[in-house]
């Protein structure tokens, strides 16, 4: 029988990890210390430091244990103080998870919480505070200054370690907050044998709690870096992930910092030929249910600003997600407006698509309404041979805006079927009437319209946006279905014949056709705002008749300063379409766009030295070196978190230029001093090309190619010339430019070494 559960911390098992260890010739062990009474490795420093302060006479009955924690240490506290019979005060942020606080105060602690954006550093100072100013009252355990800490792991976890493995560990890892696991675990370890021991530090910005990254945060008094034999880094999303990968594949229910010590073993294994790591997990999986670690939920992780509710709306995701936009024009197919739409559809493709979720999207272009007919009479041309050349002309020039080929670009007349089945089913509802020859819908008669303009009906007038004399409705505000053909549209057979006579679709009905032909589902719409009332409103009504709910309806304000301007206008200004598909996305969607000349150039500058930063990382793949500095690493990391931030939180792609502007005058900068190697280059270049793939701004075929990545062929056919014009040979120079030309390369000769690109 033990005497109390004190006895009972320490001793924890260690399993094998057989599904994520990535080396069949290395052996991985996680040491799971949930086992302890109190659920974490903090059990071990809470007696540590407790019966430290009783030793030397510094807790007495009469004073109140006080401590700044992110949590595990504050659990392990209050539950020795609660065997023991002494009073404690916690001091923690506020977005410490919910589990953990629940925890502490059952055990009897007082809680207080210190702003969540100071991390733990806010809990640290007010409790040192505390301590200071009422020394008679408080007993500060001062976790990150205290030998106890070290003293636990140096007699507890690091000798286990030895013991349980019977000297064979070879490698041990572990994660870096307090830092009390790490010191007394390498101290232990370097003097038992030859172990290799290695932290894992998370960047600075991280969100995984209980972690510190030492210069973000005050580094822990106890903490010393040369103890440690390597340091390591783990990307938040790698560490959750390796938490989930756990509970599925291991059937480890662990915690965050549990998810980053496995992730770390991962990497550290990949690359050893033989050995025996041994990972510690601090806690269990139980104390982040509150957190989004491992909440299940139909949701995207995407929020949207849903103009029908005026508030920003997560999108959930049952089986997939439909994304609609009305298309330019064909009368005027370079509309900047449309193009915007079109730009910020494939944004939102190309994110969900990055993160595997089913996704159909369309563009719909209406080629049976009055102004494609006007401008085909114009050009003295059929109306199919105008649509049919006007949409080849758009899904060229979204090839050259770097569209994703997985967007359709249906004309409307092809749903010319489902047209005339909604008139059907409409009428057969009762919200819609036949009246010489014309349908319309009829407004009252749907009790929701009006719902997502946020419009008082009462308020609206008919005849804003039609002649009313030129139509017979029974109310203005009724729109238009199918509408009555006029006798040029009977001479040249541009008409539907249906049961209701030779009629034409409104623009609504062509737009609502395609959505419900093109793909099974709308989840999104992405209008203009001269689209806001009655353009989508008349289209929810079709929708909503025929069983199509929408989740959310996105709105783009209209460009200004854009008179006499069209989409290769401005792409001239800027410097090609690559460069006009940034400045499109260049301020919010809710925000008018500036096409004036003085905004034009400031983006075309910006866009310049985001293509030169990608052509210096490209150019230094070819400089030797395999160190990455933690300046790079952070960089990287920074990047990475921006753009997940932005585009998490309603495509606030705004938010974001200032981090990649950053990143990419870091990048020239160190470019500049000759500070990137090939190993920085790379990471750096990567996470670049992965920032493209959602947002498609860079200009690749303005990319060179680095010396490395060519065919051996043109790597000596290259040589060989830099040596003629070296020895201003310029005959052969000339003759070996053209044998590089012939194999598929163009040159761009510079002071030093060509630039080499394809062709």
């Amino acid at each position: 029988m033990n005497k109390d559960l004190l006895t009972l911390i320490g001793g924890t098992p260690m399993v094998e990890i057989r599904h994520l260890n990535p080396n069949p010739n290395v052996k991985i062990l996680a040491k799971i210390e949930s086992q302890n009474p109190g659920g974490s490795i903090k059990d071990r420093v809470a007696v540590a430091m407790i019966e430290a302060a009783e030793a030397s006479g510094e807790l007495t009955r009469d004073k109140i244990i006080i401590e700044a924690t992110s949590g595990n240490t504050g659990v392990g506290l209050a539950m020795v103080a609660a065997i023991k019979g002494y009073r404690i005060k916690l001091l923690m942020p506020e977005t410490a998870s919910e589990e953990r606080k629940m925890i502490m105060a059952a055990y009897g602690a007082e809680l207080e919480l210190t702003p969540g954006h100071l991390s733990t550093d806010g809990a640290i100072e007010k409790a040192y505070r505390y301590a200071r100013e009422e020394p008679d009252k408080y007993v500060l355990m001062d976790q990150f200054n205290n030998l106890a800490s070290i003293d636990a792991h140096y007699t507890g976890t690091g000798l286990e370690i030895w013991d349980q493995t019977h000297g064979a560990v070879t490698h041990c890892i572990m994660t870096l907050g307090t830092s009390g696991t790490a010191m007394g675990v390498a101290k232990r370890l370097h003097e038992m044998g030859d172990v290799h021991v290695t932290a894992v530090e998370p960047n600075a910005g991280h969100k995984i709690q209980g972690l510190k990254n030492m210069l973000e945060s005050y580094p822990p008094g106890i903490y010393n870096k040369a103890w440690l034999d390597e340091i390591v880094h783990v990307d938040d999303e790698v560490a959750f992930e390796t938490c989930r990968r756990l509970a599925r594949e291991e059937g480890l229910f662990t915690g965050m910092s549990s998810g980053a010590a496995m992730a770390g073993a991962m990497q550290l294994a990949e690359r050893l030929d033989t050995g025996l790591v041994v990972t510690i997990f601090p806690d269990s999986g139980e104390r982040y249910l509150s957190t989004h670690l491992y909440r299940q939920r139909a949701a995207s992780g995407m929020n949207v600003f849903d103009m029908a509710s005026g508030a920003e709306k997560e999108i959930t995701i049952t089986g997939g997600l439909g994304l609609y936009s009305m298309g330019p024009s064909l009368d005027n197919p370079d509309g900047l407006d449309a193009w915007r739409r079109v730009v910020l559809l494939d944004v939102l493709t190309r994110q969900l698509a990055a993160r595997g979720v089913p996704t159909e999207a369309a563009v719909g272009l209406t080629d049976m309404d009055d102004r494609t007919l006007a401008a085909a009479r114009k050009e003295h041309t059929s109306r199919s041979s105008f649509a049919m050349q006007r949409r080849e002309d758009i899904l060229a020039r979204a090839a050259q805006m770097g569209v994703t080929q997985a967007i359709e670009f249906p004309l409307s007349t092809t749903s010319n079927t489902m047209s005339v089945e909604l008139c059907g089913k409409l009428l057969g509802k009762g919200l819609a009437y036949e009246k010489l020859r014309s349908v319309y819908f009829d407004v009252f008669r749907d009790k929701r319209y009006g719902e997502i303009g946020t419009v008082d009906m009462d308020k609206v007038s008919g005849g804003r946006t039609v002649d009313l004399d030129a139509y017979v409705k029974d109310n203005p505000l009724d729109f238009t279905l199918l509408k009555r053909a006029s006798l040029l549209d009977l001479k040249q057979g541009e008409v539907l014949e249906t049961q209701w006579g030779n009629v034409r679709p409104s623009w609504f009905l062509q737009h609502a056709a395609m959505a419900l032909t093109a793909m099974p589902r709308t989840d999104i719409i992405i209008g203009s705002e001269k689209h806001r009332f009655p353009h989508l409103e008349n289209l929810r009504a079709i929708w909503s008749a025929s069983g199509r709910e929408l989740q959310a309806w996105i709105v783009c304000q209209q460009s200004t300063d854009c008179a006499d301007q069209d989409l290769a206008s401005v792409a001239e200004k800027l410097g090609g379409f690559h460069a006009a598909r940034f400045w499109l996305l260049s301020v919010a969607s809710r925000k008018p766009l500036c096409a004036s000349d003085e905004n034009l150039t400031m983006w075309a500058r910006n866009w310049r030295r985001i293509q030169e930063g990608a052509i210096a990382l490209t150019l230094a793949l070819d400089v030797n070196g395999e160190d990455v500095s933690e300046g790079v690493r952070q960089a990287v990391f920074n990047l990475k978190a921006g753009l997940k931030a932005a585009v998490s939180d309603d495509l606030a792609l705004h938010h974001f230029w200032p981090v990649l502007f950053k990143f990419v005058k870091r990048v020239n900068g160190w470019a500049s001093a000759g500070q990137l190697n090939t190993a920085s280059a790379r990471l750096c270049l990567d996470e670049l090309l992965g920032v493209d793939s959602l947002l498609g701004i860079l200009d690749h075929a303005q990319m060179p190619l680095p010396f490395s990545d060519l065919p051996a062929q043109v790597k000596g056919l290259l040589t060989d010339r830099q040596k003629a014009r070296e020895e201003k040979d310029f005959s052969a120079s000339d003759a070996l430019r053209n044998e590089i030309s012939k194999a598929g390369f163009r040159l761009e000769d510079t002071s030093t070494f060509p630039r080499v690109f394809r062709k």
